[in-house]
């Protein structure tokens, strides 16, 4: 190190789009090479920070800075006005912007109808399920095609439209199976799933907008695997309850593709593949471009697709486990161990992984989600457990319900103080990941695949 940069600091000072570069003696402190370039930070509502964001006193020393030092002026009252701005100009759409209670009651109907159509006889009132799929089918259509093209581009697109445009499609495609003899429930939830994806997929194609592109291609990939895990279970005849078991048992393992499938952005983002990539996988292997840099705009983009895309991914997959739990859990019959195991083993597994998993989530609506979807759950398993125990069996139950609601309350004090323990939390992962691993196994015994293979192996 020369005895000139001892004495000095070589600094740029940044303000707006200008830019210096001086040479300052080391006892002069930031304000004063600030008011040497023309600015100034004595008027209240300035700062100056360093290139990583944080914040530098103006009497701080040169000889406390390193050498290079990149300081930036900010104006505070400008960023909070562009901010204010900014988040009108972004905020997610309301009441006044789109009529929600209109989408959500479109949702209402379209379940009411997917209600009716699966709970009853494919051969009775043929003619009015053929008019009101028709009818359901047109205004799934209508209603999802004009949300689409309507949509804003630089907006979140809100849930409510998307929920009920799939709901009504769902309908429509169950109650439009002509009523043949091999015609049921799994043959229903197949062409409803698969109607539902088709119109995702149209709403991706003709919207303007970048988000709800994104919240539409998830929905139709997560319609597609549901689509033919009925698919599977309709080729091979199987009942319902086998197909609605593995569709409940995707839910843990859903969440985590999507948390790991959700963020897109260019491979040039996270490495330098020019600079450290010595060696091609292959001869043909393009080197990804290096991303240099990204402005707040993109990064907002990126933010808004990718909470779409989760919550929109998570929305289906609860919803579809849950309406599956009744069918998928009807009972615990003691007479099949295979089948009770894994009933057992798959009702618990999903609710450890929804209410652990739920932890994590930043957005309030994706922990609400998971939280309900658990919640729901237990009470179909419960529903399900009542008529088959005895008397011992309760008591037990109620036993260990009680001891888990005092516990709950004793606990509720140190939390709500903010204590935190990394081992519980370390403990509570690897029974999260142990839930999420065995969900799927569980999901397969509960429908009886074990069963199936043995009458297969047998023929």
């Amino acid at each position: 190190m020369t005895r000139e940069t001892v004495r000095r600091r070589r600094v740029a000072i940044v303000d707006g789009a200008q830019r210096h570069d001086l040479v300052v003696p080391i006892h002069a402190r930031v304000d004063d090479a600030v008011r040497a370039v023309g600015s100034s930070t004595s008027a209240g509502g300035g700062i100056v920070v360093e290139a990583a964001g944080r914040e530098i006193s103006p009497d701080t020393r040169m000889s406390d800075l390193e050498d290079g030092a990149v300081l930036m002026v900010v104006d505070i009252a400008t960023v909070r006005d562009r901010g204010r701005a900014r988040a009108r100009a972004t905020r997610p759409l309301s009441a006044e912007d789109r009529p929600l209670s209109a989408w959500w009651v479109l949702s209402g109907l379209g379940v009411v109808l997917a209600a009716v159509v699966l709970l009853t006889q494919t051969g009775a009132l043929s003619a009015v399920r053929a008019l009101a799929g028709t009818g359901a089918a047109v205004a799934a259509v209508l209603a999802g095609t004009v949300f689409a093209v309507r949509a804003p581009r630089g907006r979140r697109a809100p849930l409510a439209p998307i929920v009920g445009s799939l709901a009504m499609g769902f309908a429509a495609g169950a109650a439009l199976v002509p009523p043949l003899p091999a015609a049921g429930s799994v043959l229903a939830v197949f062409t409803g799933t698969l109607f539902a994806a088709a119109l995702a997929g149209l709403m991706g194609v003709a919207t303007p907008s970048v988000t709800l592109r994104a919240e539409s291609r998830t929905a139709m990939t997560v319609l597609l695997i549901i689509a033919a895990v009925w698919g599977a279970a309709l080729l091979w005849h199987m009942d319902a309850a086998a197909p609605a078991a593995v569709t409940l048992g995707l839910i843990p393992v859903g969440q985590r593709v999507l948390l790991a499938a959700v963020v897109d952005v260019p491979p040039g983002t996270f490495i330098d593949y020019g600079r450290f990539q010595t060696t091609r996988w292959t001869v043909r292997q393009q080197v990804p471009d290096e991303v240099l840099s990204i402005d707040d705009d993109e990064a907002r983009s990126l933010v808004q697709r990718s909470t779409g895309r989760l919550l929109t991914g998570v929305l289906l997959l609860v919803v579809a486990g849950v309406a599956s739990a009744p069918v998928a859990l009807p009972s615990f019959p003691s007479d099949d161990p295979l089948v009770l195991a894994g009933r057992i083993a798959l009702g618990a597994t999903v609710v450890i992984a929804l209410l652990l998993g739920a932890r994590r989530a930043t957005a309030p609506a994706l922990r609400w989600i998971s939280r309900l979807g658990a919640a729901a759950i237990v009470l179909v398993m419960l529903i399900a457990l009542i008529p088959s125990a005895d008397t011992g069996m309760l008591a037990l139950a109620a036993g260990v319900t009680l001891a888990a609601g005092a516990a709950s309350a004793f606990l509720v004090v140190p939390a709500g103080r903010g204590s935190r323990s990394l081992a519980w939390s370390r403990a509570g992962d690897r029974l999260e990941w142990m839930a999420v691993a065995l969900s799927l196994p569980a999901a397969f015994l509960a429908a009886g695949v074990v069963e199936a293979l043995r009458g297969m192996m047998a023929a």
